[in-house]
């Protein structure tokens, strides 16, 4: 499968999860959770942890992304039933951003201009 199509695949399944958010849960008040310093805490989590794992194992960037998009909703929906923690919607869209952008700041500084002929 070309690159291409897998990142349009992710793109589709990114905006669907995030699609899906906003229709069963209040916007208003993803937004105002997302201000708050837990987001940024997965946000840059995340973000750093897509960055370790794709350096050091060298795995494709796609597997390591959609591993992670799994890996961050298991670990939200496993909070739901701890008496200590709580799984919250916000965190989850945090996790996924973090490691959207990295993949998109990847893909981007590795996109090879292609030769204008005369």
């Amino acid at each position: 499968m070309k690159i291409q199509q897998r990142l349009t695949i992710l793109l589709i399944f990114i905006s669907t999860i995030v699609l899906l958010t906003f229709a069963f849960f209040d916007p208003k008040t993803i937004i105002k959770q997302s201000l708050e310093i837990d987001f940024i805490g997965h946000f840059i989590g995340f973000y750093l942890l897509t960055w370790f794992l794709h350096k050091k194992l060298s795995l494709p960037l796609i597997n390591i992304g959609i591993c992670l998009i799994f890996y961050g909703a298991v670990t939200e929906l496993s909070q739901l039933y701890l008496g200590f923690r709580n799984g919250e919607i916000s965190d989850y869209i945090a996790d996924v951003l973090g490691i959207s952008l990295y993949m998109a700041i990847k893909w981007l500084t590795f996109q090879k201009p292609k030769a204008v002929q005369a």
